[in-house]
Order: structure tokens, then sequence, then C-alpha cells
């Protein structure tokens, strides 16, 4: 009898040996993904808290496991900003010192009263942060946004709503202010970016001109839909990625549960027949307060 020779594995047949295991239900795992067994999903929740804390650490300087880290300017608001209104034909804005400050004080009293919203609780108007720099205009516009990732998906947001898209590409605009303001809002850490539009009030408009005011408001309400679709607008780098990998959890043991039928008899008596349904109800559940934690941008 002669013994066969074995040909050593190659890196990429191993790799895929391994892959498999980890991924794939069959005889030789058991019909058991090692990704949704309990060490498969401890490295995976390990890699989520890495990454999020990694990402909040360079964006802010500061640890953070949920929450939002915002990376925005100014510079890349008035540029994303333009580039929109270029698309459509409109001038650029330019940007202007008197509405920044305007914005700014606008932000400060959002965060010192304690609200979300272009009036006031008390009543105060947009328009009172205007007055108070000696802002002169014939028609001026306020967008806010809070909690986005970065300049880009500020803009996006506001052009997927018809209110703010209308305000940000209004034709007779040309300047624009912004502020972005880090702080604490219904005792949640909260970056503010507040914009008010302005057309200058010119020599040729009468004194009696009737002045145009408007505050973009979200068309899409307390909807659910609109909200969740805000929500994913919100997510940073490193929140997608994490999802990504919960989705990879969730679509493995999904296959897993198809297979149950095939685990080793012991286990069909007992409740790990269910594991793979119990697995991915559990990572649509953490995958659903992922996006509340980390997402939640409004506009």
């Amino acid at each position: 009898m002669v013994k066969k020779k074995q040909t050593p594995k190659t890196t990429r047949a191993k790799i895929t040996h391994h892959a498999k295991r980890v991924f794939v239900p069959h005889k030789g795992n058991q019909f058991r993904p090692h990704l949704i067994r309990w060490q498969g999903l401890s490295v995976v929740l390990a890699l989520a808290l890495i990454l999020q804390t990694t990402y909040g650490l360079v964006t802010t300087g500061k640890f953070q496991v949920l929450g939002q880290a915002s990376n925005i300017s100014v510079s890349e608001l008035v540029a994303d900003t333009n580039a929109e209104r270029a698309k459509q034909g409109r001038e650029y804005l330019s940007l202007n010192t008197e509405l920044n400050e305007a914005a700014y004080a606008k932000a400060q009293d959002m965060f010192a009263n304690d609200y979300w919203a272009h009036t006031s609780p008390n009543g105060t108007t947009p328009w009172k942060w205007l007055a108070d720099e000696k802002y002169n205009y014939n028609s001026a516009g306020e967008n806010l946004a809070k909690n986005y990732p970065d300049a880009q998906a500020t803009v996006d947001a506001w052009m997927a709503s018809p209110s703010h898209r209308e305000n940000m590409l209004k034709a007779n605009y040309k300047e624009v202010g912004f502020a972005v303001v880090d702080g604490t809002l219904n005792d949640k850490p909260t970056t503010l970016v507040v914009a008010y539009y302005g057309e200058p009030l010119g020599g040729n408009i009468a004194a009696n001109a009737p002045i145009t005011l408007t505050s973009a408001v979200n068309a899409g309400g307390d909807n659910p839909l609109a909200y969740f679709g805000s929500t994913i607008q919100a997510l940073n780098p490193a929140t997608i990625t994490i999802l990504a990998l919960f989705a990879l959890v969730a679509l493995t043991a999904g296959v897993a549960h198809h297979y149950r039928k095939r685990l080793p008899k012991p286990w069909r008596a007992s409740w790990k027949i269910h594991h793979g349904a119990f697995t991915l109800v559990g990572v649509l559940i953490v995958m659903m307060l992922v996006l509340v934690g980390t997402g939640g941008g409004q506009i």
C-alpha cells in the first residue's frame, strides 16, 4: 500500500477553508457558523466599539461609543451650498459676517433655552437675530440642522427637503451666513448648524417694499419614514461600517436558521435549533439601537 502524499494547502485554500467555517453553515461547523457563536459575536461587538471610539477620538478628540461626532466647517458648507446652486444655474452666495453672527446668536439661544425650532418657546422669531446685527434685507431665509457628521451630509439633507432646498437655491439670495456650534440640547451632546440666507436691501428697492421671511420646516414632520431617512443621512463612516458588520451577522444567522434541521440530533431538541433566529432578531434590535444612538440627524 502506497501512502498518497498530501499537497500542502495554498494560502488561498486556507483562507477559503476558514471563511467557510466562519460564515457558511455546513457539516464541518455542525451547521452553526462561527460568526454567530458567542466567540464570533464577541469579536464583532469588540470591533464595533473600537471603530466607534476611534472615530470619535479622531474627529472630536473625545472617547465616544455612541453619540454624534460631527466634523463640519463653515467653508465646506459654503462650498457645498454653492455647488448645488451652480447645478441649478444660480449665482454663488457670498459669506456675510453679519449673517454669520446672527446664525451664531440663534444657535446659542437654542442651547440656552433648550429648544429645537425656528421660533423660540417665548415667541422669538428667527429675524430678531438679523435685526440685532443690523442686517438690512429685502428677503431672508433660515435653515436649521443638527447632528450630521459633515457639511456634505447636512447639505444633502437640506436638498432632500423641498422647503430647505427652496431656501438654498432661491435666486434672489446673494449672501449667506453659517454657524456650527457644539453644546448640550435636551441633555444630549449636539452639533447645531444654523444658516441664514439674505437678499441685501438695495438702493433701487422702495422703502415700503414688503419683506419676505422664510424659515424652512421639515416637510416630513413626524413621519417615521422621513425620520428614518434623515437618520440614515446622519450616519458617520464608522457607524456605516458597524452596521455593515451587523448586517453580515444577520445574514449569516438567517441562512443558518434555514439549515436548522441539519443540526446534530441532540441540538434539535433544544433551543439551539432556533439559535440562528434568536441571533437574527437580536442583531436587528442592536442595529436599530445603533441607528437611534449614532444617527439622529434632523432638519
